[in-house]
């Protein structure tokens, strides 16, 4: 009876170890026996030692990684100094069957030693690892007991290969990619970005990175790996713009993007030598067709889309200034009325394609008003910019010198250059 009871009690503790087990196999993903080992070529060059130090360094180097806890093999390249360039030794590691290569440079000082070390990720064309630290010469002990560990411990930053081919994308440094498996994934500093798909397989993605047009791109990944090229395009450089303030008088600005497809700062001319009636007029008036003011205003903006550059519809935000100036029958000057004025800007752009849009401005102009105008002056009639004249108020005074112009908009026609 109490053999049958230790039985039972050991039987239910096996139990438990296995589940425990078995749950701490599901939570970390897999066993490391679930991934085939990767294999690391070790380079190893040395800098004011003999060839006796170089090689009781090398041996114990190799020896220490060896002994490494992160299911990492390591093979010794061949030649041991390795080439100088980056795709020579991806090639001669690739050649050995190897997946990754670390570079290891010791020099020595008069009192130690300094040690650089590189390790990098050959089918995700990245470095996982890159560090230097000094010390002491180590002695025989020191070299097999902690002096490489910090070369050992970057070990780990080697994740396990996936089981599905490896594809690399290439492209401007700091796109992010959205749509392919894994989620989205950013081009690195060296313009490269590595990802693993289920092959065969149709994927359609999207390349964002400011300053350029977005890329939607469909692609076919067969059963091996290999290499994407993203033809990525350099945003809006200039816009052209043709339109009419207030739906009345024609203006001409030219926009020069400081942020290609996003940030911009706009020149442009409206005048009112020649502009179309307003609708709106007293009943005693005469209907005009066309009217004219010996008037030019001068505009300068400074604005940011918020939407993305190949969206039907934009909107940005900016701000601008103003100069009105005046043809008097002697001289051409600043309107000596209202002479300037600023105002925030809210634009919407519908765009058909990429080339052509039309766009609306809204544009509640905060004009300033000279200290001493004629005293019968009223500064909304003077404007005379609005089809609405002498029917609606088109603004108000703020003190004595501010006129707020809240009926002001430019409807337009937009071409990128």
């Amino acid at each position: 009876m109490r053999f049958l009871h230790l039985s039972t009690r050991y039987l239910a503790l096996g139990l438990v170890l296995f589940l425990g087990a078995e749950v701490y196999s599901q939570e970390t993903g897999a066993t490391e026996s679930s991934y085939p080992k990767r294999k690391v070529m070790v380079f190893f060059r040395t800098e004011g030692m003999s060839q006796e130090e170089t090689a009781l360094f090398y041996d114990s180097l190799v020896i220490y990684l060896q002994a490494n806890s992160y299911n990492k093999r390591i093979v010794e390249g061949l030649p041991i100094s390795g080439p100088e360039t980056e795709n020579d030794r991806s090639s001669i590691s690739y050649r050995r069957a190897c997946d990754s290569w670390m570079m290891v440079q010791v020099q020595k000082r008069d009192e130690g030693v300094d040690v650089t070390y590189t390790l990098y990720d050959i089918p995700y064309e990245t470095y996982r690892a890159e560090s230097r630290f000094s010390g002491e010469i180590p002695t025989a002990r020191d070299r097999s007991t902690f002096f490489w560990k910090e070369v050992r411990d970057a070990l780990k930053e080697l994740p396990p290969l996936p089981a599905d081919p490896v594809f690399t994308l290439t492209g401007v440094p700091g796109t992010l990619i959205h749509g392919l498996p894994g989620g989205d994934i950013r081009i690195n500093a060296e313009g490269k970005a590595a990802f693993s798909a289920p092959t065969p397989g149709v994927y359609q993605f999207r390349a964002e990175k400011l300053g350029y047009d977005p890329l939607e791109q469909q692609i076919l990944l067969k059963e091996k790996g290999g290499d994407i090229l993203l033809e990525q395009r350099r945003g809006t450089l200039v816009n052209l713009d043709l339109s009419l303030w207030n739906g009345q008088f024609p203006g001409v600005s030219v926009g020069l993007f400081a942020l290609p497809n996003s940030l911009f700062v706009k020149l442009g001319v409206t005048s009112f030598y020649q502009g179309l009636g307003p609708i709106l007029e007293d009943e005693d008036e005469h209907f005009e067709p066309f009217v004219s003011y010996p008037l030019m205003v001068l505009d300068l903006q400074i604005a940011l889309y918020l939407s993305p550059a190949d969206a039907r519809a934009r909107i940005y935000l900016g701000i601008g200034g103003c100069l009105r100036v005046f043809f008097a029958d002697t001289r051409t000057m600043l309107d000596p009325v209202i002479p300037l004025g600023g105002y925030p800007l809210i634009g919407l752009e519908f765009a058909p394609n990429r080339k052509n849009s039309i766009f609306l401005e809204y544009t509640p102009r905060f004009l300033l008003v000279d200290a001493d105008p004629p005293e019968s002056m009223d500064i909304g009639p003077y404007l005379q910019t609005s089809y609405f004249k002498g029917e609606i108020e088109t603004g108000d005074s703020i003190g004595n010198d501010l006129w707020v112009e809240m009926i002001s908009f430019r409807i337009g026609y937009r071409v990128r250059i």
